[in-house]
C-alpha cells in the first residue's frame, strides 16, 4: 500500500516537472528573468503550477489595470476609428457603460472629427463606421487634408475646415437628390411620350394633305385627312 502511494506520487511529480522543464524551455529568457527566483531554485511541490501562476499573475492585466488602460494610457494612434473602439470596448468589458465609453471614444479621436460625430445619434458602432468613412475622406486625423476636393485658405480655422467638410457632404446628398429625381422625371417622361405619340398618329396627316390641304394630288398614308373628309 506505502509502495503505491510512493509511486502515484512519484508519477505526479514526474508529471507537474515535465511541464515545468517544458515551460523553462520554451519562454523566452526576456520572460524568465521575471521570474528567476523560481527557476533558480524551484519549490519541492507544484512547481509548474507556482511557476504558471505567477507568469499569469505578472502578465495578464488585472482589471483595474484594463481600466486604468482605458481611462488613461490608450490611444488613436495609427488604427482605423472602429478598430480603437474594439480595443476599448475589450478593454471595458462590462464594467464601463455605452455612454462612458461612447464619451472616452470621442474624446480620444480628432478634435474636427469630434465636432462632427458628436451632432450624431446613432449608436456606437454605427458611429464607429461614419468615423472610417470620415477618416478615409480626410485621410486619417486631419480634416483639412489633400484629399479635400475644395481647397482650405492657409488662415482657415478648424471651424472653417468643418463647415467646409459639411457643405460637401449636403452638396453631395444634394446631387443624390437631384441624380433621383432626374431619374424618376426621366422615367414618367418616356411613358407620358409615348402616350402622346400613340395619341397624335391617330391625328397625323400626310406631308401632302398638310400642305396643300383639300389641293394635294397625292396622299401617304397612314393619313388622318380622308378620315376628316
Amino acid at each position: 500500500m506505502v509502495f503505491a502511494i510512493g509511486i502515484t506520487v512519484c508519477y505526479q511529480w514526474d508529471c507537474t516537472g515535465t511541464k515545468y522543464h517544458t515551460v523553462v524551455a520554451s519562454v523566452e529568457t526576456e520572460i524568465l528573468s521575471q521570474v528567476s527566483d523560481i527557476i533558480s531554485s524551484p519549490p519541492n511541490d507544484d512547481m509548474y503550477k507556482t511557476l504558471k501562476y505567477r507568469l499569469i499573475n505578472i502578465f495578464s492585466d488585472s482589471e483595474e489595470r484594463r481600466l486604468k488602460k482605458l481611462l488613461q494610457d490608450v490611444e488613436l494612434g495609427d488604427k482605423r476609428p472602429s478598430m480603437f473602439l474594439r480595443q476599448m470596448q475589450d478593454l471595458a468589458g462590462n464594467r464601463v457603460g455605452d455612454e462612458l465609453l461612447r464619451s472616452l471614444w470621442l474624446q480620444r479621436l480628432p478634435t474636427q472629427m469630434q465636432a462632427i460625430l458628436t451632432t450624431s445619434s446613432d449608436d456606437l458602432n454605427k458611429l464607429s463606421l461614419m468615423a472610417d468613412k470620415i477618416a478615409d475622406v480626410t485621410s486619417g486625423s486631419e480634416i483639412c487634408s489633400n484629399h479635400v476636393k475644395t481647397k482650405v485658405p492657409e488662415t482657415s480655422t478648424p471651424n472653417d475646415c468643418i463647415s467646409n467638410l459639411q457643405a460637401q457632404i449636403s452638396e453631395l446628398s444634394l446631387k443624390i437628390d437631384r441624380l433621383s429625381q432626374f431619374r424618376r422625371s426621366r422615367s414618367m417622361s418616356r411613358r407620358n411620350n409615348y402616350r402622346a405619340r400613340s395619341a397624335s398618329r391617330k391625328d397625323q396627316m400626310c406631308w401632302y394633305h398638310f400642305r396643300f390641304r383639300e389641293n394635294a394630288k397625292k396622299c401617304v398614308p397612314p393619313c388622318s385627312y380622308k378620315q376628316e373628309n
